[in-house]
């Protein structure tokens, strides 16, 4: 009787598991191809949430993200499938957790959170209890993520497959990575510089095209303060932050044609000019100061430029996951160069390989935006990048690629031909050869 009994409850998991692979199969075939064009963030995870309670059978499926210091959890996003939205939700903007020891111990150790009857609580720890009465959870099913920020994707009375959390878990990954890409995208279209002035000792510093120091209080730039050394010397010392300077090294690096039999006290009325004349007006605190070992930034000073928000644009623009994510941050970066770094500095012996480096980096974003825009079918944008390119360089094969294959998919296909010739005429004979060859290779050789 025993091993009849072992042998039909053996036969039942069977068949609950197959059913649960299948439904498995089914719903995240279903999801990819409800998702597959879908380009906003937010969207994507909603569909994730709605993926989850359906599922389920659940009546309520969420996002909340915690704070471990502060001991304090709230919803980012979630779904009701009695509302078919987001609407109000009894979990609060900031839930106390310190009685959650059970969630926090799955986060810890990255495990599913599975309270088939909420009721068991209401003796051992009425706080719990109280926020599962609180936001009407019968039962729960939750799996943890942990990668800054944490949280849990939960699904509240689940009616099926509440033992097998791995359709969940997937789920979570898709949601969270959308749900993070969504505050990516937000913080960077409030990243316009004046916002991020909050202080005092906050310092803004442009250095594409014409120089530019901006504070709390006014801005100055390189029209306004005519002092081309002095410029010269910001723009050394903000882009080599390594260590102070003595007198003679920084006029060696900025000025080695002339003589250093001065170079002490020239350096030090430079210094005094630059931070008791027009940049008083505008700096609480001085923006280079003196010490033992020589002259450095202020390290009281919080110095942002544009050339650090730049590569910040194009590092998250790596990890994007959305096609849309991405251009958007692309977009971001280019938008930000104005010219060469410290362009009244240009062919500067110490400023070149820097200035070389963020043209070719400008460049070689404005040749990703081709691309992309190119398999989007947005044909103006890649001529709008193809012309930005070429006035970094004239001869770019890229640009000339990607424009003549942008205007080969419009009537008349003459602007195409006349784009070519222009690129027979501008180009080197072997650079017009390679063209010519990728596009003969996308068979759209004209």
């Amino acid at each position: 009787m025993e091993q009849n009994k072992e042998l039909s409850e053996e036969i039942v998991e069977t068949d609950e598991y197959v059913q649960y692979a299948i439904a498995f199969e089914k719903s995240l075939s279903s999801l990819e191809a409800k998702l597959h064009s879908v380009e906003e963030p937010e969207e994507i995870a909603m569909g994730a949430l709605i993926a989850g309670a359906e599922f389920y059978d659940g009546d309520w499926c969420g996002i909340i993200e915690g704070d471990l210091e502060m001991e304090a959890w709230g919803p980012v996003l979630w779904y009701d499938r009695e509302t078919q939205g987001m609407t109000e939700t009894a979990f609060r903007d900031l839930e106390d957790t310190r009685h959650l020891e059970k969630w926090i111990a799955a986060l810890h150790e990255c495990k599913p959170v599975i309270i088939k009857d909420t009721s068991i609580y209401k003796e051992t720890n009425p706080v719990e209890y109280e926020i599962y009465s609180r936001c009407k959870a019968d039962s729960i099913l939750a799996v943890p993520f942990w990668k800054n920020p944490i949280g849990y994707m939960i699904v509240r009375n689940p009616k099926r497959f509440v033992d097998r959390s791995s359709f969940l878990q997937v789920l979570a990954y898709v949601a969270f990575s959308s749900v993070t890409e969504k505050k990516l995208l937000e913080r960077s279209r409030r990243a316009l510089w004046p916002e991020r002035i909050q202080k005092d000792t906050d310092v803004i510093i442009n250095l594409f095209g014409k120089m530019e120091i901006i504070t709390a209080n006014a801005s100055i730039d390189e029209e306004e303060l005519k002092s081309p050394k002095a410029w010269r010397m910001i723009a050394y010392m903000v882009l080599n932050r390594k260590h102070p300077y003595s007198a003679n090294a920084l006029y060696e690096a900025l000025w080695s044609e002339e003589e250093l039999d001065t170079a002490y006290s020239r350096m030090k009325t430079l210094v005094y000019r630059l931070m008791h004349g027009t940049m008083k007006d505008i700096l609480k605190y001085p923006l280079i100061i003196s010490t033992p070992q020589g002259y450095q930034l202020n390290p009281e000073i919080n110095i942002m430029t544009d050339i650090d928000l730049f590569d910040e644009y194009l590092e998250q623009a790596q990890s994007a996951v959305t096609l849309q994510t991405k251009i958007e941050l692309l977009k971001n970066a280019v938008q930000l160069y104005k010219g060469d770094v410290a362009a009244s500095a240009s062919g500067d012996h110490w400023l070149l390989p820097i200035e070389i480096a963020y043209k070719y980096k400008c460049l070689g974003t404005y040749i990703e935006l081709m691309k992309l825009n190119y398999d989007l079918q947005n044909y103006a944008a890649v001529e709008h990048y193809a012309m930005l390119a070429r006035k970094i360089e004239p001869s770019s094969v890229d640009a000339y690629y990607w424009k003549i294959r942008a205007l080969n998919q419009k009537s008349p296909k003459a602007y195409a031909k006349g784009e070519l010739k222009t690129a027979e005429y501008m180009l080197e004979k072997e650079e017009f050869e390679e063209l010519v060859s990728r596009l003969e290779s996308v068979k759209e050789f004209i």
